[in-house]
């Protein structure tokens, strides 16, 4: 990815995000656990690492000395503010929070984007929480082995 659009540090942030809030619902170190964790992981965060592996490739060319890199150039220095507002918006809808914190309150006027992660560690947390035996059981089935 190219560094000059800052993609990949962002990519970077949510992926570890993504992958500590996978970790946090590991209670037992087994194989097939471990293999549930990352496939979830995967699913959510490699198409997102391909979009902007693209959208790097392209704003590259953009940098470049072409004839069409310095026409895209142009008109975007005279992009109308509204669009610019719209731009920002939707780089400021992305606010990743881990599920072993507490949550922070959206105080925002912005409408945060869906993290997968997140809500469906959270339901996990939550019925662990309300159903103790669900981790005693897998405790006790891995110090049998």
């Amino acid at each position: 990815m190219n560094p000059a659009g800052g993609v990949a540090g962002l990519v970077a942030i949510h992926d570890a995000v993504a992958l500590a809030n996978w970790l946090s619902t590991l209670h037992s170190p087994t194989v097939h656990d471990m293999n549930r964790v990352f496939k979830e992981y995967r699913a959510e965060r490699y198409p997102v690492a391909k979009q902007a592996f693209r959208s790097s490739q392209m704003y590259t060319k953009f940098l470049g000395k072409s004839m069409l890199s310095v026409i895209v150039r142009a008109v975007m220095k005279r992009f109308p503010d509204w669009l610019w507002r719209q731009l920002k918006i939707s780089v400021s809808r992305s606010r990743p929070q881990v599920s072993f914190l507490p949550l922070v309150e959206d105080k925002g006027s912005v409408k945060l984007l869906h993290q997968p992660s997140l809500h469906k560690t959270l339901a996990i947390n939550k019925e662990r929480a309300e159903n103790p035996q669900i981790l005693s059981s897998v405790t006790a089935s891995v110090t049998a082995v």
